[in-house]
């Protein structure tokens, strides 16, 4: 396993299951420190306690960072303790589903402030501590809906292509700090969300089977693309949206 990441201090939002947690043991396994955040405070300190007794560098943060206050409070504590954020990995989201007509204003607020707020406030954060240092790589997590049409999920759709639209911008606007910012936009993955979504296994073999590549994503799939984008590996890469769905979004 190469070490791309020897001492480099990671925030990773989402941290505690499924593509975020893929993605934080990706970041222990390459030699990062790596500070992941949730909501569930319980479990995320197990699974902390899990990852370090297999002697990775961890630690756990709770907090919502759709709060800006919170998502604030965890870029200080990470300050406070490591000096600096060399990645922050945007991982935290939130899907919901229902036909367009259906979807309430509550529903449309939830995915907003969520998916697009919830990258936001930790960014914003940890960009004040990059600038000053004169380079950083912030990645956030998209879907392919925000790629391409997909009924049913217009409020989610809309919430992550704007995170999109915000890689973008971001990137532009920070490029001169030395920051670069890309986003990474997942087909579907085997985690709880898509098991709760998709519920039944003919379901998932059919959804396999329209994907070129003919296979459901699994979370590391997804964090390997997220390393890349955070690496030296892509230095001259920024602003970009990397699909990661097995060829789905080329059909759609």
């Amino acid at each position: 396993m190469s070490q791309r990441f020897q001492d480099a201090v990671v925030v990773v939002t989402g941290g505690s299951r499924g593509i975020g947690l893929a993605i934080v043991q990706r970041f222990v396994d390459e030699g990062a420190q790596v500070v992941f955040s949730a909501r569930n405070q319980a479990r995320g300190q197990q699974v902390a306690q899990e990852l370090r007794q297999q002697g990775a560098r961890v630690d756990f943060i709770g907090a919502d960072v759709a709060q800006r206050d919170q998502a604030e409070a965890l870029i200080a504590q990470v300050i406070e303790r490591f000096g600096r954020v060399d990645v922050l990995v945007n991982n935290a989201g939130a899907h919901e589903k229902a036909p367009f007509t259906d979807e309430s204003e509550d529903l449309w607020q939830r995915m907003f402030r969520i998916n697009v707020l919830g990258t936001v406030f930790p960014s914003q954060a940890a960009v004040r501590h990059m600038r000053a240092r004169g380079q950083g790589s912030i990645v956030h997590v998209a879907s392919k809906a925000g790629v391409v049409g997909e009924p049913g999920h217009a409020a989610y759709s809309a919430a992550k292509g704007a995170v999109i639209a915000l890689t973008r911008a971001m990137a532009v606007e920070l490029a001169p700090d030395g920051i670069r910012v890309n986003a990474v936009c997942p087909g579907p993955v085997v985690t709880d969300m898509l098991l709760e979504a998709v519920p039944t296994e003919e379901q998932r073999r059919q959804l396999a089977a329209q994907a070129p590549l003919g296979r459901l994503g699994q979370p590391l799939d997804i964090a390997g693309a997220v390393l890349f984008l955070a690496s030296d590996d892509s230095a001259w890469c920024t602003g970009q949206a990397l699909s990661v769905d097995g060829g789905l979004s080329i059909l759609l």
